[in-house]
């Protein structure tokens, strides 16, 4: 029997330390924010800010809590009298809390906090944002609970005529017409070269294919194979009135670079030649451009066409230290760019907000970089930003990392689709979150 109550005693220990900054179910602050931005230039170089803190409780509100935020980085100007102060805890981390000359709050009452901020731009970027409450009661920190925040709409540059708001432009684009007809060959990106295959009939496909490949080229036979499966719903069998044929360019045909591919249509045949298996990969992807909008049956003219990169490095950079996202997702990142024949991911993975990457024997890195939640010690996590959640273990953007596994899975198929990936670990600025990292290790095995 006392084994059993041991047992339960543990596991509610243990349940306690696994909740940690959870807040209970439903719990929500004692008070509510409305946020105001107010006129620019009160000071050289700063403009007005206020919450307006309000009691929605049914007991008076006194000094024994403290209100944290996170919004865009900024330096602080504000009254010394104030009897709610406002500070920078770190970077894009805020703290409110009230001062000594602070009077209890009545039930229903509202209280206006007002300080002055550099950093004025009139977007709603720059609002504040995670706004979340933790008491203070007896000297003990509690449960972080969350503050419902209200943004009070912008007034200025977003509601003049001359600002680039997105409605506008979207009713400005309307406007737009083009006489232009295009051809079943202008495609992004377009194509060097396309010339009718004179003599060639057209090919239709109606709902099955023949796909035949060089054994060099039997990986991106494969992934045209799942495309036209999935997007286009055709089924790919060994015999199909209609053939794509993957194999080398001619050899008295010279390429532009190693990307170079060719493409003839006609006759029921879909031959697409290159020198290299990138550039039959690319080959593909025109192909699958050129079905794309249409319904079966597919129609693709008889045509022949020639094409190549100017440029060897097209990349996209992607940060996934600031807000990250899981490998499922990047892979489909990666699918999107190989489609439109870019050929590098800048894998942007560290940064003061996250450390996103296993490093075997450096556990802290991820253990207390990939992390963001209410702390005050970043002992155990980075501070809240952007998106402000003050849970560590909850699944939000400010938390996560790639193990190793999953990002050797990652390159892999990347490569695949002939994507480099360019890890860029940032140093010596920006270098926050693995920089608090290893303090955290220092603290964890100075003794």
């Amino acid at each position: 029997m006392r084994n059993i109550l041991y047992m339960i005693g543990g596991s509610l220990c243990l349940l306690l330390f696994m909740t940690g900054c959870k807040s209970a179910d439903g719990a929500k602050a004692p008070v509510s924010l409305t946020w105001e931005m107010g006129a620019a230039e009160v000071q050289p170089g700063y403009y007005e800010n206020s919450f307006i803190l309000k009691n929605i409780s049914d007991a008076p509100l006194g000094k024994d809590w403290i209100i944290y935020y996170s919004q865009l980085p900024r330096e602080i100007l504000q009254d010394e009298s104030a009897s709610v102060k406002v500070e920078v805890v770190n970077a894009n981390f805020f703290r409110m809390y009230p001062a000594e000359n602070f009077q209890p709050l009545a039930p229903g009452d509202s209280l206006i906090v007002t300080f002055c901020c550099t950093n004025g731009l009139k977007k709603l970027s720059h609002a504040p944002e995670g706004t979340y409450w933790v008491s203070q009661a007896g000297g003990k920190q509690g449960t972080p609970l969350p503050v419902e925040l209200t943004i009070q709409p912008l007034q200025g540059m977003e509601a003049e005529d001359w600002y680039p708001a997105l409605d506008k432009i979207y009713a400005s684009n309307l406007a737009l017409e083009t006489t232009a007809k295009l051809q079943q060959t202008d495609i992004f990106p377009s194509v060097k070269e396309a010339f009718p295959a004179v003599g060639k009939e057209n090919v239709t496909i109606e709902n099955k294919v023949k796909l035949t490949f060089h054994p060099d080229f039997a990986n991106e036979a494969g992934l045209l194979k799942e495309k036209l499966e999935t997007l286009y719903g055709l089924e790919v069998i060994s015999e199909a009135p209609v053939t794509v044929h993957l194999n080398y360019l001619p050899q008295q045909e010279t390429a532009a670079n190693d990307e170079y591919y060719r493409i003839d249509i006609g006759n029921s045949l879909i031959n697409i030649s290159a020198p290299t298996s990138h550039g039959i990969f690319n080959g593909t992807q025109t192909l699958l451009s050129l079905l794309k909008g249409q319904e079966k049956p597919f129609r693709l003219e008889a045509v022949s066409i020639r094409d190549y990169p100017d440029l060897p490095y097209r990349g996209q950079m992607l940060d996934i230290a600031r807000n990250f996202t899981t490998a499922d997702q990047l892979k489909k990142l990666i699918d999107a760019i190989s489609s439109y024949k870019l050929n590098v991911l800048h894998f942007h993975f560290s940064d003061d907000e996250g450390w996103r990457l296993q490093i075997p024997g450096l556990e802290e890195l991820t253990s207390v970089g990939a992390r963001r939640g209410h702390t005050t010690d970043e002992l155990e996590c980075l501070y809240p930003g952007y998106d402000g959640n003050y849970d560590p273990s909850a699944p939000t953007s400010g938390n996560g990392y790639y193990t190793r596994e999953e990002f050797i899975d990652l390159l892999r198929y990347a490569a695949q689709r002939h994507v480099r990936v360019i890890p860029e670990i940032e140093s010596p600025g920006h270098a926050r979150a693995a920089i608090v990292s290893m303090k955290a290790r220092y603290y964890k095995h100075r003794s």
